[in-house]
Parts: structure tokens; sequence; C-alpha cells
């Protein structure tokens, strides 16, 4: 675990030069919202990150923040839509996430919106293992927690803001203000936040097709937060956040060449709006806690599919999303001196309604469709041909999926002594449905018996629904010392099932040949039948076991050393399977079954000694993590390492800082960062491999009495290494990772 103690620093309108630095606070301060024990005691491994760490490192995003946990890998590849998550060996690439990620209370439903700019962050926490007792779905191996700012959590008002510009033209501008209102007793029981992001770039990587950079792009938001205290008991917060994208995406090189070479567009844009309420009410022993949200999201994805020179086909992705989440959270007063709970009830609603139409181009239209045809009837007439006469074949797909749950969970925990029992009990419920609708129209002629082009017409209808019910159960013991503490626990986590409209591309192109082949009397047999029925896109939850023993350890003032080792048991493991030959789809199937072998160690140590302060924190995790049964019918990679998910992660940081104490400069400080990743197989094969590398950071720090001024660099070696691999269409591609960064921001606070 990294542990970093939550920086708190106190703005005062009258008296600036009071402001504070980082100081410690009681860990039981910083603790997840639904886990009542302070970090050093949990029974789990929870990482704490706070704002002042998140400026070190330079964190913008949740996947910059993942580069400081052990066994957590978000790279950064494609576009912001692309959130793919790997913990402890567990994850996927397209559809349902590991992790959960929670905004002050607030569950983001899709993944989607996972990569998003940060702004005003108080501290993020992931909490490692499985959550599903007390999240639910989608949380496996793990939650991230991000809380922000809140009005009447400041001492007065205040002004934060900063500017940055870096490598790339990148251009960063935020700027924010919090205030509040005393009532007639001097208290404050009103505030009020609002606050404002814009930043841009130019992009990295170059397509040398176009000769333009393929990764520019603009990015825009803020919030609004009304906070207030109506009463002595209750605490009403009320937030609205927007995020809007639009950036080139897709910088997707060929292995053979290494060269970004392709020639149709490749883009995401993405509009999100997200207003929340949540009420707190806290009265003697009782808190009760009522958080609701609608979520909407529509985006835009342009892709050039087969990423050549050549013209293939192309894929436009649309989405518009209406979400809402509503959950309850019940504390109630201690029955007893050795006994208390929490129960808790939550629900969702997830409504999507996504386009989703593939376009064959000529040279498309003659490889996949006429060259396959073709193969087969030159076999018995090889005089004779199927010619098409379109320029382009439209495949149009419109989906509209639909999700709804509720969930009932309940924690019990003992404790006797220096022990300490914890029993969760989580029930999902959730319904599952997609509508779908896919229709193509094509002009062809067979030469041998006819003379005319005839148009066959293709249609696909249908709706798919399914209903799960899981149980997931957690049992934790832990025992309590003056050095720390020692904890162990079972438990049950899940990733949700639904459909997988990516692979309808594969079906629609599969039944435009048999439409054909019966317009002119023929049977034609597919090389793999199950790429021509609507149920291949369904796909069960994933369920995992874990069992983990770890202890945290806090054996000097200012140190903290965390430990674990833990197992973890996958079934039905939800893995992307691509059909045979050169097809534009890919689905999503429950199999495989895997298990997961690591541990993980991290030290966290801040130090003062007059006018000099210190930090040092680093952290290591290891991963083996294997498929024990896995055959996609090409061919069985049983005992192979899963693909995807890093078997080595190491960050260490280490700052130094001086109090100088002068007008012309308040403090300085230096910090150096590195990370270490790898190997990272890319395929089931395991033939394909990242080998392990290390990125070093470096960040100088000017304080002032209202600014300071942070020059940085990340991969100031600028070391080669790669973020993603896949193989389309018989192709091999890679993303590289970023170069050389160099920048400078500048803060300010009032």
């Amino acid at each position: 675990m990294t542990l970093v103690v939550a920086s708190v620093t106190r703005i005062d309108a009258t008296a600036p030069e009071e402001r504070a630095d980082t100081v410690s606070l009681p860990d039981v301060e910083v603790s997840a919202s639904r886990i009542a024990r302070p970090p050093t005691q949990q029974q789990m491994q929870i990482s704490v990150i706070d704002s002042r760490l998140l400026n070190e490192t330079q964190a913008v995003t949740p996947k910059d923040v993942s580069r400081l946990i052990p066994n957590v890998y978000m790279p950064d590849y494609g576009s912001a839509m692309t959130s793919s998550i790997y913990i402890r060996g567990l994850g996927s690439r397209i559809n349902e996430p590991v992790m959960g990620m929670v905004v002050d209370g607030v569950p983001l439903l899709d993944k989607n919106m996972y990569d998003h700019a940060m702004q005003d962050i108080k501290r993020i926490e992931l909490l490692r293992g499985p959550q599903g007792s007390m999240y639910g779905r989608n949380s496996p191996a793990g939650v991230m927690e991000i809380r922000t700012l809140q009005p009447l959590d400041m001492t007065t008002y205040s002004v934060h803001g900063l500017v940055s510009y870096a490598t790339a033209n990148t251009v960063q501008a935020q700027a924010s203000y919090y205030g509040q209102r005393d009532n007639r007793q001097g208290i404050k029981d009103f505030g009020w936040g609002i606050a404002t992001r814009y930043q841009r770039t130019d992009g990295f990587y170059t397509n040398d097709y176009t000769g333009q950079k393929i990764d520019d792009g603009q990015q825009a938001g803020g919030r609004i937060v009304l906070d207030g205290r109506p009463s002595d008991e209750w605490r009403v917060t009320g937030t609205v956040y927007a995020d809007w994208a639009r950036q080139g995406a897709f910088p997707y090189a060929s292995v053979s060449t290494g060269r970004i070479n392709y020639n149709s567009h490749g883009s995401y844009e993405r509009l999100a709006v997200l207003p929340s309420l949540r009420a707190d009410y806290t009265h003697a022993d009782w808190h009760l806690q009522l958080v609701a949200s609608y979520q909407f999201m529509r985006d835009d994805m342009h892709m050039d599919n087969d990423y050549t020179p050549a013209d293939i086909f192309t894929l436009r992705q649309t989405q518009c999303q209406h979400n809402g989440t509503f959950d309850a959270l019940l504390r109630a007063p201690k029955p007893c001196a050795w006994y208390d709970w929490t129960i808790g009830l939550g629900s969702f609603v997830k409504a999507n309604a996504m386009q989703a139409p593939v376009v064959f181009m000529r040279e498309g239209i003659e490889e996949l469709i006429l060259g396959n045809a073709n193969r087969g009837i030159q076999t018995v007439f090889p005089d004779d041909s199927i010619e098409i006469s379109d320029s382009t074949l439209p495949i149009l797909s419109t989906f509209d999926l639909f999700n709804a749950g509720m969930a009932l969970y309940h924690q019990s925990h003992f404790h006797f002594g220096n022990w300490h029992i914890n029993a969760g009990l989580r029930i999902d419920y959730e319904h599952t449905r997609m509508d779908y609708l896919s229709t193509a129209d094509m002009n062809y002629r067979f030469t041998m018996i006819m003379t005319e082009f005839e148009t066959v017409r293709t249609r696909i209808q249908g709706m798919k629904a399914a209903n799960y019910t899981e149980v997931l159960p957690r049992l934790a013991v832990s025992y309590d010392a003056s050095w720390g503490t020692i904890y162990s626990y079972a438990a049950k986590g899940h990733k949700a099932g639904g459909y997988n409209p990516q692979i309808f591309s594969t079906i629609t192109q599969n039944q435009v040949m048999t439409d054909m082949a019966a317009d002119m009397g023929l049977h034609l047999e597919m090389a793999d039948p199950r790429f021509s029925d609507a149920a291949i896109t369904s796909y069960k939850p994933e369920s995992d076991w874990t069992f983990e023993l770890g202890s945290h350890f806090t054996p000097a003032e200012g140190l903290k050393i965390d430990v674990d080792a833990f197992h973890i048991q996958c079934f039905d493991q939800q893995v992307t399977i691509f059909p045979n030959g050169k097809t534009t789809g890919r689905m999503m199937a429950n199999a495989a079954r895997s298990r997961v072998w690591g541990a993980e160690v991290a030290l966290h140590y801040r130090w003062q000694q007059g006018d000099w302060h210190g930090l040092i924190d680093a952290s290591y995790g290891y991963t083996d993590a294997r498929f024990i049964d896995f055959n996609d019918g090409i061919g069985d990679y049983s005992g192979n390492y899963i693909p995807y998910a890093p078997q080595h992660t190491a960050h260490a940081l280490v700052q130094a800082g001086y109090r100088v104490g002068r007008k012309w400069l308040k403090a300085l400080s230096f910090s150096a960062h590195t990370n270490i990743i790898g190997p990272v197989y890319w395929n089931e094969q395991n033939d394909c491999l990242q080998t392990p590398y290390a990125l070093l950071a470096a960040n100088l720090t000017l304080e002032w009495k209202y600014t300071r001024l942070e020059l940085w660099g990340r991969n100031l070696t600028d070391t080669p290494y790669n973020v993603f691999y896949f193989r389309s269409m018989g192709n091999d591609f890679l993303q590289r990772g970023k170069p050389r960064e160099l920048g400078a921001t500048i803060r300010f606070e009032i």
C-alpha cells in the first residue's frame, strides 16, 4: 500500500501568511466513505494519494495516478474513451472494468468517463482487492474514490488556479473560487464553489499518410458546488460537473514498418454532464448518507478499422447515455460495546442508445466479401465469379442497451480487545437487455447466370435479455497492536454480464454472404457458424475469489510500511475473441478460468528537521497471473500468462525541501520519481511482449507567498516503450508511449 497523509491548506484572506504547508492528520481523517476504520487498521490495502503528491508528480488524470500504486496499470493509449484497467493481473480491453470509480460518493456507471481531467482534488483513495460487499458490480479488483474540495470544509474563502505549458504546445489553465456564508450565530452554514479548466495539445504522434499530428486535442470543463447545513444534523451538497473533450485518436503504428500510416479520419469527442445531490444526517451515533445522481454522456468516435493506407473499412460509433444512481447508507448506534453494523441500499439505471455503422470501402468489398465468396465459388465454377457494383457497403447498426439493478448490503463489525472480525454480504440483482437492428443493401450479380445486378437486402433485428443475481460475501479478521495491524480476508467480487455489439459487423457481414447465396439458390457453409447468430453477443458475469494476508506497520513516527500477499481464483473469465480470418468484429466470451499469485510492499516516510523536510514514497507489486483453462477454438492457452497485465510494477519518489523564509523566496523543493513496469505480454500466445522499462521524472518547486513555480519533466531519458498492441486483419499494430516531456506550471492560492 502506498499511504500518503492528506495535506491541508488553510487559506485566509485576512492573514495569508498563516497558510499552513503539508501537515500530518490523524489517520482516521483519511478513510474510504463506506469503511469506518482508519487506513492503518484496515483489513485490506488502501493507497491514499493527497493533493501535494498529485502536484509533485504532475498527475492530471486517473491514468497518471495509477503509476503511484503497486499492481495497478491503466495504460494511456487510443483515446479518452479507452480506459482499460488491469489490477493484480485481472482486467479487460473492452466492456466492463475490474475497478469501480467513485467521485464524491457518486459511482461512475460507464468507464468511458474514467479518463477525465481532475481539478481541486483533496485526495484519492484506491482500495485494492474485491470491494463487492460494499460497492457491488464491476469492483472485483478495487475501487478508486476521488474526493474534491468542498466549500464548508474550508476555513474561509479561497481562490485556486494554475497555468501550465509543456512539450507539444500543451497548455493547461484552471481557476476556482470557494466561499462561505455565516449565519446569525457566526457559524458557516452555506458555501459555494465554481471551477473551470481548459487544456489543449498539438499531440506527439504524426500520421505519415497526412503529415499531420494524429493526437491533437482540446478538453474543457468545470463544476458548480452548493454546500449547506440547514440544521445541526443535516448537511446537503449539490454538484454539477461537466466535461468536454475533442481529440485526435488511435495513433497505432504497424509493427512491420514502425509507422503510423492510414488514410481515414480518427477522432473522439465526448460531452458528459453529471448533476448529483448528497445529504448527510448525523445525530449522536446515527449516520445516514443519501447520494443520488444523473449521468448524461454523449460521445462520437471515428476510426479507420484497418489502420492502413488501403480503403478497407471504417467505423463510426456514437453513444447517448442517460444514467441514474441512488445509494443509501446507514450506520446506527452500537447495540453493545463489541458490535456495530452498517446497512446500505443501492440502485442504478443505465440507458444507452448506440449507433455503430461500419462502412466497407471498395478495397474492403473486394478483399473481405468478394474474396471470401469467390474463393468458394471458383472451386466449382473456375470461370465465373460474383461481382458487386457498389463503391461502398454500409452496414448500419443501432442498439438500445439497457441495464438496471438493485442491491442490498450489510456489514457487521465485531471487536474483542485487539481482535476485529468483519463480515459483509451483498445481494446484487441486475437486468440487462439489448434491442438491435442491423441492415445492409448490396447490389451483386453472378456472372454465370445473371446479366443484371440485383439487390440483396439483409436485415437482422431482435432483442436479447437476461437477469443475474450475485451474492457477494466477505469475511475478514485482524489484530491491532502498538506496532500496527495484521489482517486476512476472503472475499468475492464480480464483473457484470451483458451484450457486446462490437461483433455485430461480423455477424451482418456473414449474413450478407448467406443471403446472397440464398438469393442464387445456393447454401453457404460458414467457416465458423458461431459468428452468424446474435446469441454470440451475450456474456455472463465474471466472478473471482480473493484470499489475502497482509499487515500495516507503523514502527516510527512518520513511517508506514505495508506488506501483503494474495491469491485469486477467477471463474467465467471474460476474454476478447476474434473470429478466424480477416474479420471486422470482436466478441466478449466467458471462455477462460485463471488464477493469480501476487505480493505487494510499500513504504512511506515523511520527515521534518528544522527548515528541512522530505518524503520517501516507494512501492513494488508482483503478479503471476495465468490461465488455468482457455481455448478460443484456435489455440489452447492454458498455463500462459494473462495478456496486458504487467508482472512487475514499482515506483519510487524522493523529495526534499527547504524553508528559505525570505521575501524573495519562501521555500524550495526537489523531487525525483521513477516507474518500472513489465514485462507485459501482448497476446494469449505469449510470443509478443513489452520488456521491463523504467521512466524517470523530476520536479523543482519554488514557492512564494501566493504562488508556486514548478519546473518538471517526464520520461527524462526519452525511453522508448509500448503501451498497447493488437492484431487486426492479420496485421500487427502497437502504440508507443509518449517521449520526453518538459513543462512549467504556475499555481496560485489566495
